[in-house]
């Protein structure tokens, strides 16, 4: 490929990533705008809505407080999401490999996501107590199902002639585990991946709000308490961010574990 025509196709793709992302940023500004007049009027109390300059202010302003709480909620959700992916994987390849398996833990797989969070967190916490490891428990109880569930999937849906050629051929289980049906679910595993990396830091939070020394959960809760509105808001914006830095690690893991998906999106 001469020099033209790899900067034509950079060109193209930063262009292509430029319409994806201008679009949101521009309805996000216009929001923000609307917000501010609104505040600037006197028709949004800042009680119920603080202005967006108030909350950005007072993001800068208590940095140094908000970091402690966001290092917190950094380490339970990334953790629980780790074992979450061990879990989730695990539960897979079992009901997927042996029917017995599947027959006992797929329905108590299913019958977990049919408690709600905020329900089953407190329970958790009377159990073990205020520490790390309830919350944990419960991003994980959140977490792992989307993965159980797309990579049982995946592995279901791999072409059975694929199976039977890899028999034939005398290849063993973990093979066929490794050159075919890993690599074939994929997709889906990662599809389910994508939704457990915001869910984890949606449920370190709910596990902050049932007690604890630190994290955004809890400062959340204290802003409010004291009607620090704008402080109170800006944790929220610290929650969003983390949860979209897990969801573009995901996004690039993916790229590195799929690199054919990018040629396949080329091709097209």
């Amino acid at each position: 490929m001469s020099f033209p025509t790899k900067l034509k196709s950079i060109l193209h793709r930063v262009a292509n990533a430029l319409k994806s992302v201008l679009a949101p940023l521009l309805f996000l500004a216009a929001l923000l705008v609307i917000l501010q007049l609104l505040a600037n009027s006197g028709m949004l109390k800042s009680f119920v809505l603080p202005a967006p300059t108030d909350v950005f202010a007072s993001l800068l302003r208590d940095l140094p407080l908000f970091t402690p709480h966001l290092l917190q909620s950094l380490k339970i959700a990334a953790v629980g999401f780790l074992l979450s992916i061990i879990v989730g994987v695990l539960f897979a390849l079992l009901i997927y490999r042996f029917k017995a398996m599947y027959r006992i833990f797929y329905p108590l797989v299913v019958a977990s996501q049919t408690i709600p969070t905020m329900v089953i967190t407190p329970v958790i916490v009377l159990i073990f107590g205020y520490s790390d490891l309830p919350r944990l428990f419960v991003v994980v109880l959140t977490c792992f199902f989307p993965i159980t569930i797309s990579l049982f999937r995946g592995l279901r849906s791999v072409d059975r002639d694929l199976l039977r050629l890899m028999q034939t051929m005398g290849a063993s289980n973990w093979e066929t585990m490794r050159h075919v049906l890993l690599p074939a679910s994929l997709p889906q595993f990662f599809s389910g991946l994508r939704i457990s990396a915001t869910y984890s830091v949606m449920a370190a939070v709910l596990a902050e709000w049932s007690g604890g020394g630190e994290g955004l959960g809890i400062l959340m809760l204290r802003s409010k308490r004291s009607f620090r509105f704008d402080r109170m808001f800006a944790a929220v914006i610290l929650i969003i961010v983390l949860s979209l830095v897990f969801y573009g690690v995901v996004l690039l893991l993916e790229k590195i574990a799929m690199p054919w998906q990018k040629s396949l999106k080329q091709k097209d």
